[in-house]
């Protein structure tokens, strides 16, 4: 066989499963989990599925960004490989530079002919080392944060805690959006400008209507990328 055939083959399929049942098995179970607390927190159906739906026009736009990079790893590593990584990383752009890494180091580019079966491999060990740091500290750390939130409210006023919290989470979109756009280059500048127009728009126009609400992040985010294709076309 030769290595497009091996990287694609049935046998690497079913190993590159594995990753990615366990992925939609704990997409199941902290889905439970996330709606009985909601129960116990008293939070009523209409509120939980206004929240779902939310989170789902809201996932399209990230999921559309990395289809360029899915492309690219298909052609690289194969489609299983590429269909078990996607199910595990946040940023699928990293994976082309990790696998760019690795096969730098036997001295070959990655998606040439002298890219084979020891590169692929360098690439695999590198892709899933690249992982484990965070998910190393959310394994040991993750379980205690509830205790170190609870200690929190108890020493500190609950509602500075809360404001903190949501001053945390602005501040992380703000690093992983400036990170993006530090350049200031127009084409990245522009989607991020666009959709903050938008957005603000939306959340002026649409102040009394929750519904409608609810999906205008997704809104914004698909208005500032398709914007930015028609005028800039890439």
């Amino acid at each position: 066989m030769n290595f497009q055939a091996i990287i694609n083959s049935p046998g690497i399929w079913i190993v590159s499963a594995f990753l990615v049942i366990i992925s939609v098995s704990q997409a199941v179970v902290f889905m439970r989990a996330a709606l009985k607390e909601a129960t116990e927190c008293g939070i009523n159906k209409e509120k939980k599925a206004a929240a779902i739906r939310s989170a789902c026009i809201t996932a399209i736009g990230p999921s559309l960004s990395p289809v360029i990079t899915l492309l690219s790893l298909v052609a690289v590593v194969g489609a299983p490989t590429t269909w078990m990584r996607l199910c595990d990383v946040g940023a699928a752009r990293t994976e082309l530079g990790v696998i760019s890494l690795t096969s730098g180091m036997l001295g070959v580019e990655a998606g040439t002919e002298a890219f084979g079966m020891q590169a692929w491999t360098y690439g695999l060990w590198g892709m899933a080392l690249n992982n484990f740091g965070w998910l190393f500290v959310v394994f040991i750390l993750g379980h205690r944060m509830s205790g170190v939130v609870e200690k929190m409210n108890s020493k500190y006023d609950p509602a500075w805690i809360k404001k903190l919290m949501a001053g945390a989470t602005v501040g992380l979109f703000a690093y992983l959006l400036g990170n993006q756009i530090q350049s200031l280059a127009t084409p990245k500048l522009m989607p991020a400008a666009i959709a903050a127009v938008v957005m603000i728009v939306l959340g002026t126009a649409l102040k009394k209507y929750q519904r409608l609400q609810e999906l205008s992040l997704g809104i914004a985010m698909l208005v500032g990328m398709f914007v930015t294709q028609a005028v800039l076309g890439a």
